[in-house]
């Protein structure tokens, strides 16, 4: 979930910087002054465009100068954005940082080391979740054991070569797996998927069945 919840942000950080860019160059070619609105008494909205810095008298816009006040309010609205813009990125990089110095998850971390084995966390960060799927039990197949003749990085066997640089694979990349785990689908039938791995970042898990052979036509 951490991982989805920076991404996102991340997109959103994109999508401001990008909209910045957008409303920084248009603003370059704003024309000059500003729009002041008020109200006649008969309640119809009258526009004045106003050169000076200061102050609040201007000229008299017409029905003829609607592109001017629509260009007008458009930089009005440009500054506001950028200001905002900015701010909520700022914001967005406050919190990237939060997240990787001050989560919920590294608590234990205020303890000594002596301290955290006697306490059982809520939430897990990424390395402690995927050590603790490591370390739980699992029941393997025990077809054909004779069958696994090929040593993994991980220190077990397996049944083929391919299967071998598989496993070796997803250790060297760090991708925690099991070995032939048993797997009960919905129908109670148990299965061995070849490889169940753990998608640690979205907590998940993922089964790859490895067709191996490959110069059997059935």
């Amino acid at each position: 979930m951490n991982h989805e919840y920076i991404q996102a942000l991340q997109n959103r950080k994109q999508e401001l910087l990008k909209a910045l860019k957008c409303a920084e160059a248009d603003l370059k070619h704003a024309p000059e002054g500003r729009i002041r609105a008020s109200q006649n008494g008969n309640g119809f909205q009258q526009f004045y465009h106003v050169t000076s810095k200061t102050g609040f008298s201007g000229k008299y816009m017409n029905a003829k100068s609607k592109p001017l006040v629509s260009a007008l309010i458009q930089k009005e609205y440009d500054g506001v954005f950028l200001q905002r813009a900015r701010k909520e990125i700022e914001l967005i990089d406050n919190l990237i940082e939060f997240q990787g110095k001050e989560l919920a998850e590294k608590s234990e971390e205020e303890l000594h080391k002596s301290k955290r084995k006697y306490i059982s966390p809520y939430i897990l960060d990424e390395k402690s979740y995927a050590e603790s799927w490591e370390n739980e039990s699992f029941i393997a197949s025990t077809y054909k054991p004779e069958e696994k003749i090929y040593p993994t990085n991980k220190g077990e066997m397996v049944r083929s070569k391919s299967e071998e640089l598989l496993a070796d694979m997803y250790y060297d990349l760090g991708i925690p797996y099991r070995y032939e785990c048993k797997l009960v689908l919905k129908d109670g039938r148990a299965k061995y998927p070849d490889f169940t791995l753990l998608d640690v970042k979205r907590r998940r898990v993922i089964y790859h069945e490895h067709l191996g052979i490959l110069e059997d036509d059935e």
